[in-house]
């Protein structure tokens, strides 16, 4: 009868992975973990955003906080922020115009089925919409 695998493993090199394998589940608790500084709240380190300035590559604020931080910003800025995003599409036209004609080329397949899951979603509301257009173009004639 021959003998398995583990019968020639060493049990003194076993404890030892055991050890090591101990010693790190704890540092990878702490890296898998992070506090974020805004709501003082033990997260994941998925709700945080890269951040390659950072040691550990990572924000010291999680997403959720940065959300209602911008949202803050863009009430207290509305107009700012209107109008840095007019400038921007109106310098850049022709280059965001070519991005999304290549866009759309390369992904013909899946904007098709995009759209045509949102017209099913849509379909009761958009024949409404149709038929205001409608009543409202006879109305003028």
């Amino acid at each position: 009868m021959s003998k398995g695998s583990f019968e020639f493993v060493d049990i003194t090199l076993l404890k030892q992975l055991e050890q090591r394998l101990e010693g790190r589940e704890g540092k990878e608790e702490s890296k898998v973990f992070r506090i974020c500084r805004r709501c003082k709240v033990r997260k994941p380190l998925l709700q945080f955003s890269t951040d390659r300035r950072n040691t550990n590559g990572k924000t010291s604020i999680c997403k959720k906080c940065q959300i209602v931080e911008y949202l803050k910003y863009y009430y207290a800025n509305r107009e700012k922020v209107l109008l840095t995003n007019k400038r921007y599409r109106d310098n850049h036209r022709g280059e965001r115009t070519v991005y999304f004609q290549g866009y759309q080329e390369s992904h013909k397949e899946h904007l098709k089925v995009v759209g045509q899951k949102w017209y099913k979603k849509n379909k009761t509301r958009i024949k409404e919409e149709r038929l205001k257009l409608k009543v409202n173009l006879n109305k003028g004639r």
